[in-house]
Parts: structure tokens; sequence; C-alpha cells
């Protein structure tokens, strides 16, 4: 599966840690989208994702979440695809555009939603 996200949104509160890729716009009654999550409240919480919507979510179940400065590559376990059972789950790729800040706040919450697991790749920016 592969979108441009029109609407991307990073946010860590008191109880969360939020990560959204979105495209509302080309099928509105079916938006694509990338989401993931963790509790901070409960700090040995497995992170959460959900891609469109909560029947294709899981707890954990990723193999690799790539991100570089335009793009978010996300790699699913073969059980995970299995139980979702769509094939075209199996990756998903992002693209997007954003400013430096935007960029560094969802880096930042993601590296704090992978913490505890060995999924996140950041490539370098040249």
């Amino acid at each position: 599966m592969k979108f441009t996200a029109i609407y991307v949104e990073s946010n860590i509160n008191t109880a969360t840690a939020n990560v959204m890729f979105a495209d509302p716009e080309t099928n509105p009654d079916q938006p694509a989208v990338l989401m993931f999550s963790r509790s901070i409240e409960f700090q040995d919480s497995a992170y959460y994702f959900e891609i469109n919507d909560q029947s294709y979510g899981s707890y954990g179940g990723l193999t690799l979440v790539q991100i570089s400065r335009n793009s978010i590559k996300v790699q699913l376990e073969p059980s995970v695809v299995k139980d979702f059972g769509d094939e075209n789950l199996a990756q998903v790729q992002v693209e997007f555009s954003l400013d430096d800040k935007t960029y560094q706040s969802v880096l930042d919450t993601l590296r704090y939603i992978f913490a505890n697991d060995d999924v996140l790749a950041v490539e370098a920016i040249t």
C-alpha cells in the first residue's frame, strides 16, 4: 500500500505518544491512514499501529519502520499480514512533505514510541 500524506500530526501528551499520516482527500469515504501510538502511563506497554482503521490495527507486529526526510516505510510481520487477510498491507509506504520542525517532532515521537523495540531505522539526511 502506498499513499501521500496530506496531513501529518505528532504529539505526546500525559497519556500517549501518537504519530499519524493521513490522506483524507483522495478517498474521503475511506481515507488512507497510518498511525502509531504508545502509552506513556504504562512504560512497559507495546506500541500500537493502525492502517486505515482499527480492523487493521495491532499491538506489536512490525519488522521495520524506516523513516527518511520525505517518506516512511513500514514492514509487517507475516503473521500479522495473515491475520489482516490483505497481502497489500505487508508493506506500507507513505510519502510526505514537512517543514524541519514538524519532521523533528515526528522523529522524536517515533523514537519514543519504538524506544523498547528494535524496529525503527532513521535514514541520515544528506
